[in-house]
């Protein structure tokens, strides 16, 4: 589990996250205060999550990501509020948001995200690579090559065997709630099928890729 700090000055909004993340089971978060000097408090002991919170103290705030910036490894920073792309941010979420969308992003961030690093995810004949953004198939030479979001689907797939509905996908893969109408997904699920098709072996894509109950899922095996 990695180290989750949460930099949020508003005492109702830091109360909701924290609950949200002991109730997604996320871990136990660490507070900041917007006020105390972060390079003598926390040197050492960077994190590799923080959230942080735009209506805090702006000075703070802005020396904070500039340190997190300048560290050997810096963490992810999803700031509440932000717009836009922020130098030092990895990701923003526009107020008002929703909780359950944040939880998902931190689920990502903490669980999928490092698989796209050091696993690798097998399914049928298939191999895949993230870390290289490839996939492998038996007795066939050249790889399959993917594009980032295309990794993060199938890793996010791999981690569970049962069908994975289509807002958990949005939500976890692309950022994305529910209330959004895209067919992000779909395009991205037709692109990956078309990629595992083997017309010289009578695999379709979809034999691998499944829409299943209202979701997807990757085949373990060869399905009839």
């Amino acid at each position: 589990m990695s180290s989750l700090f949460l930099l949020i000055s508003d005492s109702a909004l830091r109360e909701a996250v924290v609950e949200q993340v002991k109730a997604f089971k996320l871990g136990e978060p660490r507070l900041l205060d917007t006020g105390q000097d972060w390079q003598k408090q926390e040197q050492g002991n960077t994190p590799s999550l923080i959230v942080v919170d735009d209506a805090g103290d702006a000075k703070k705030t802005e020396a904070l990501l500039h340190v997190l910036k300048e560290s050997p490894l810096p963490p992810v920073i999803l700031m509440l509020g932000g717009e836009g792309d922020i130098e030092g941010v990895t990701e923003t979420f526009t107020k008002p948001f929703r909780l359950g969308h944040l939880m998902a992003r931190l689920r990502y961030y903490e669980e999928t995200a490092p698989l796209l690093r050091d696993s690798v995810v097998s399914f049928g004949p298939y191999r895949v690579e993230p870390h290289n953004r490839r996939i492998l198939c038996d007795n066939e030479e050249a790889p399959i090559r993917l594009t980032e979001k295309e990794t993060a689907l199938l890793v996010f797939l791999a981690q569970s065997r049962e069908p994975v509905l289509r807002r958990d996908i949005l939500a976890s893969v692309w950022g994305y709630d529910e209330r959004i109408d895209t067919r992000t997904l779909e395009t991205h699920i037709y692109q990956l099928r078309r990629k595992l098709d083997n017309p010289a072996k009578g695999w379709g894509g979809e034999k691998w890729l499944v829409s299943d109950a209202g979701g997807y899922r990757l085949a373990w095996g060869q399905e009839e």
